[in-house]
């Protein structure tokens, strides 16, 4: 009979901890509110990418923004690197991909890095905006939690981001091609935050010392 009890005793004691943390597991939030997304974030830092060169040949741009650092490419399908170029004008130039299938990419964040950010929409083949079109975003972040969001009718003015309750690993951009026609990403103005680490909620501390108490009971009873 004893057995039996410190069985259920155990049983309940692992199960309240998995329970406890479980409330840490990464969240990651999408955001197509600007001022929503610099709310859920600290130490916001943009990169406006007016300093760039009119294109980058076949590699990575290392790149900051205010105390964050990261990496800016584009790729194709395949996975091998293609070219960055830049479009808009002298007072706002946005980054975009040499081809319209691209994917404009974002990563290695540094290591405080939980939120990327900014305003992404469809251009032509001469850099200037393209009305009505759809693209796609998603982020990816040191869990492997994965979110995909596909937005119609993007224009300069549209903000959309990411933020995790973990580290950011990647965050990526692209257009959806109409038919009959091309389309190439734009994005502009890159904001990156920092959140601070997550809280478990006080629930999630109840059953976490439950649990801790459950485990010194069992401890004890064994002893016994």
């Amino acid at each position: 009979m004893r057995s039996n009890n410190y069985f259920t005793l155990r049983a309940l004691a692992v199960a309240a901890i998995l329970a406890g943390s479980g409330q840490a597991k990464a969240d990651l939030t999408f955001f197509n509110n600007q001022a929503a997304y610099m709310a859920a974030i600290s130490a916001p830092g943009v990169d406006n990418f007016e300093d760039l060169p009119w294109a980058v040949i076949g590699q990575s741009v290392n790149r900051q923004a205010g105390e964050h650092y990261y990496s800016a490419w584009a790729v194709e399908e395949s996975g091998n690197y293609t070219d960055l170029y830049t479009s808009g004008s002298s007072a706002d130039q946005w980054l975009s991909t040499d081809r319209a299938a691209d994917y404009l990419t974002f990563g290695y964040f540094s290591e405080k890095v939980n939120g990327a950010g900014g305003f992404f929409f469809g251009s032509d083949e001469m850099g200037n905006f393209k009305a009505g079109q759809t693209i796609r975003i998603n982020a990816i972040d040191a869990d492997g939690v994965e979110q995909i969001k596909i937005v119609e009718n993007a224009t300069p003015g549209s903000f959309y981001g990411f933020v995790s309750s973990s580290h950011l690993e990647y965050f990526q951009v692209s257009a959806v091609q109409p038919n009959g026609d091309y389309t190439w990403v734009a994005g502009n103005d890159l904001a990156l935050g920092t959140i601070a680490a997550a809280v478990p909620e006080p629930a999630s501390y109840a059953l976490l010392l439950a649990g801790l108490g459950l485990l010194g009971a069992v401890a004890q009873r064994k002893r016994a």
